[in-house]
This record gives structure tokens, C-alpha cells and sequence, in this order.
């Protein structure tokens, strides 16, 4: 957890220093499609909702970084898969008009995300088992500029996961994601 809280902290200093620049709020809505190493289904699709807070840099304000909450539940009780992860991102951005009001965006993500499972232990009981992962990978997307304090973007992002410790062993996480944030 330190080295994912010093990398954190490296990819959010360049936003410290560029005072002029906005911040953003937002809420994200995704699919994700997850790979599991082992598990009783090889894939497994699921509704995440987020939340975000982030901040431009750049005199165009050509990059952006920014800290994303998400969670999402999938499955039956007593087979319920649950996730959260905290990721932090970094976007570098580059106008598609000339007006500037759809951008293109790419850039990588890291973070730690922590899932549990329910086991059915048999009686009608089940347990819950941990584990926790760091997550690395990027994102690419567009990102439309409706007003001066309201954007949209659609995007796609892929995540690797590490670890394999309690049974729970996600590989990989596709993700398409709607994103509606306020500019301040």
C-alpha cells in the first residue's frame, strides 16, 4: 500500500503547481468484462458506478490527473462477487475541432482494489473470502466540452490485476465507461 500511495502522489505533483487550472467532479457509470485466472465462470460482466476528483494542468490544460472510487457487486447471495478499487490516473489531452470541444484522451492508471467473494459452505452458509490486488493499465477515450463547467466523455480502459492469494484471482478488467463531470 506505501508504494501505491507514493506513486499516487507522483502522478498528482504536476497538478499541485498549476493553481490557475480547473478542477473536476465527476460520476462514471461502466461495463466491465473481468478475466478470471480460475474460477466456476471464465468471464463475468458487471454495472460499476464511480466517483471522481481530478485536475487539469497545462497552459491549454493539455493534462489532467485524478482519483477514482468505484464499486460494483455481481451474482447470487451466497455466490455474490463484490469490488471496490481507488485508482489514480493520468490523462494527456489533444482538441479534435478547432473549437476545442471534443477531445482525445490517453494515459495510464494504478491503484489497489480489494474483492470479495461469498463461499458456500454448505447448509445454506456461506463465508466470505479477501484479496487484494494492486492494478495497473490505461485508458483512451473522448472527452465532449458542453459548457465551460460541464463535460462528458466515453471511454475505454483495461486493467491488469496482481495476486492470486484467497482463491479470487482476476486477471485482467475491460471496462467501457460514461463519465459526466463539473469543471470548477
Amino acid at each position: 500500500m506505501k508504494k501505491i500511495s507514493t506513486l499516487a502522489l507522483l502522478l498528482l505533483i504536476p497538478s499541485l503547481n498549476a493553481a490557475q487550472n480547473s478542477w473536476t467532479v465527476g460520476l462514471e457509470l461502466g461495463m466491465s468484462t473481468d478475466a478470471f485466472k480460475s474460477n466456476a465462470t471464465s468471464k463475468d460482466r458487471r454495472l460499476e458506478v464511480g466517483t471522481r476528483i481530478g485536475k487539469y494542468f497545462g497552459d491549454l490544460d493539455q493534462g489532467r490527473t485524478y482519483m477514482t472510487l468505484r464499486s460494483a457487486s455481481t451474482g447470487k447471495q451466497g455466490q455474490r462477487l463484490e469490488g471496490a478499487a481507488f485508482l489514480f490516473s493520468a490523462d494527456y489531452l489533444t482538441s479534435v475541432t478547432d473549437t476545442g470541444a471534443v477531445e482525445w484522451f490517453v494515459g495510464p492508471t494504478l491503484g489497489g482494489s480489494r474483492l470479495s467473494e461469498d463461499v458456500p459452505l454448505g447448509g445454506g452458509k456461506s463465508a466470505k473470502v479477501y484479496d487484494s490486488h494492486f492494478v495497473f493499465g490505461g485508458q483512451t477515450g473522448f472527452k465532449f466540452n458542453y459548457s465551460r463547467y460541464f463535460e462528458f466523455e466515453g471511454g475505454y480502459q483495461y486493467l491488469r490485476y496482481t495476486g492470486d492469494r484467497n482463491g479470487i484471482k482476476l486477471d485482467a478488467d475491460q471496462r467501457l465507461q460514461l463519465v459526466a463531470s463539473f469543471k470548477f
